[in-house]
């Protein structure tokens, strides 16, 4: 009778695949948990107010999967953010991409040395996706901005999680993979915008819900109301200013600037039908009291001609009437007004209300309702030059 010898080889064998299987699970620790992402290189820099960071990754990220305010400390969380820490500092400030409003909206999170959150928002942002695996966020900075990003000297990283895992740094990363990166934050002033041409223009031509709110015939007592609800708001304006109302107002002026708003020549006088010496002269104003040069005309009345476009355009700037007037002028009550603009803005609109010239309480108790509706129905808000597709240009101080 024969007997079946043991085979040595089995036990051999199934001993070394156990032995690779506890490798593998050493090196992968949180056995089923998702990989941080790989973050293959990431930038921040500074393009007027704005910031642009970029970050690209070794494979494209579900934005939809992120979180925009996250707590970095807990192991479920997936975010993919950039963190800046002035120096000496122990708080960071976060911008996350993610959420449902990725494209829109970032995510705005402090914490502090702990990482403990201490505030949680969210701010307005362009995202756009150049290429499956590249994200570039924009976002306004410095001091009448939500993110409270001022200027000076920052260390940033990139933060990144996948989540769904039993131990955070299994499935945490950073980038620069040890440390940070130095940045510094300029103050910036508007100098000047793009786009002054002998044109007329009543509208935009653009499908993008956009409109531009306008104000004529400041700076006036009224003029700070009306910036203090842009700001609150966080929303830019077009201010279309006399030159005979400038005096005593400068800092007015420089005030409508520095929050991200434009000013545009509404003539010395505000006469009908100007010639040369009322457009220059309130454009050597704006320009003496701010260091702004106006690429943007308005005719008082909306009375023009060739001749005054010429006029405007030979002197750098683009003649802009409207296409949405309530006639708050004519003082015609807060619901009027308010009900004229929500009823007759659409894509591209260009819209006339006054923060001068008169009693402007109507139309100052009106703007919060008036923003909060069309913000409601999808409309986002533009200065005129950037609703045209041109841009302001901004220099360092000093």
């Amino acid at each position: 009778m024969h007997h079946l010898r043991p085979n040595r080889k089995i036990p051999c064998a199934l001993g070394a695949l156990l032995l690779t299987a506890a490798a593998l699970l050493a090196i992968a620790p949180g056995a089923g948990a998702a990989r941080a992402p790989l973050i293959t290189g990431a930038s921040v820099v500074q393009k007027g107010q704005d910031l642009i960071l970029t970050v690209t990754t070794a494979k494209p990220e579900p934005l939809a999967q992120l979180q925009p305010r996250p707590d970095t400390r807990r192991a479920s969380a997936a975010y993919l953010c950039f963190g800046f820490a002035a120096a000496k500092s122990g708080a960071e400030t976060r911008l996350c991409l993610g959420g449902p409003k990725a494209r829109t909206r970032a995510g705005l999170v402090t914490v502090d040395a702990a990482e403990r959150p201490l505030t949680r928002a969210s701010v307005a942002a362009t995202l756009r996706r150049p290429n499956p695996e590249k994200l570039v966020l924009s976002v306004r900075a410095g001091p009448t901005h939500p993110t409270g990003l001022l200027p000076g000297r920052y260390r940033w990283r990139v933060l990144a999680a996948s989540g769904a895992c039993a131990v955070r740094r299994d499935c945490a990363a950073t980038y620069p993979p040890t440390g940070a990166s130095a940045f510094r934050l300029r103050p910036v002033r508007a100098v000047g915008c793009t786009g002054g041409s002998a044109e007329l223009v009543t509208e935009a031509a653009t499908e993008r819900k956009v409109v531009a709110l306008t104000f004529d015939d400041g700076p006036s007592e009224y003029t700070a109301g009306f910036l203090k609800v842009l700001r609150e708001k966080d929303v830019p304006a077009t201010f279309f200013e006399i030159g005979q109302e400038m005096l005593g107002r400068e800092a007015t002026m420089r005030q409508i600037l520095a929050e991200g708003d434009e000013i545009g020549d509404h003539t010395m006088n505000h006469v009908e039908y100007p010639g040369y010496g009322q457009i220059a002269g309130a454009a050597e104003r704006i320009k003496q009291y701010t260091g702004f040069t106006p690429c943007l005309f308005r005719p008082p009345g909306g009375a023009l001609n060739a001749s005054v476009i010429a006029t405007a355009g030979s002197l750098g700037m683009k003649t802009i009437t409207w296409n949405v007037d309530p006639r708050d002028w004519s003082l015609p009550g807060t619901a009027a007004i308010y009900s004229n603009i929500v009823a007759n803005a659409k894509p591209g609109a260009i819209i006339l209300m006054h923060d001068g010239g008169g009693p402007r309480n109507e139309t100052l108790a009106a703007l919060p309702q008036i923003i909060d509706t069309l913000r409601a129905r999808g409309y986002g808000f533009e200065t005129v030059t950037e609703l045209l597709g041109d841009q302001m240009i901004y220099h360092p101080y000093g």
